[in-house]
């Protein structure tokens, strides 16, 4: 058999393979997402208060769907109470407040 009427052994994965990979892996960091936030649920008043956060916030974020990162939603919370408080919002790469 010649080299061109070869069947392609080696290909790439395929496009609806690599979606279903994807929405996978998406779907396995949120639910782990959701595992890191529930641990929040978990802080009294004050805590929360520290970091910016209110229980109702936490419950809300905790009642996204599945596939929704919960914690995208409290990063914004944190910032609205950052700008409601006229703090500096929590520095981006380390999610601790940062003092100008």
């Amino acid at each position: 058999m010649s080299r061109s009427a070869a069947p392609n052994l080696i290909s790439p994965v395929p496009p609806m393979l690599g979606r279903l990979l994807r929405t996978l892996v998406s779907l396995a960091r949120a639910v782990r997402d959701r595992s890191e936030v529930k641990h929040l649920a978990e802080f009294d008043e004050r805590m929360l208060k520290d970091i910016g956060l209110t229980r109702g916030d936490v419950e809300s974020a905790l009642m996204e769907p599945v596939h929704h990162r919960p914690s995208s939603m409290l990063v914004r919370c944190a910032e609205a109470s950052a700008r409601h408080m006229d703090l500096p919002p929590p520095h981006a790469s380390h999610g601790r407040w940062t003092r100008l």
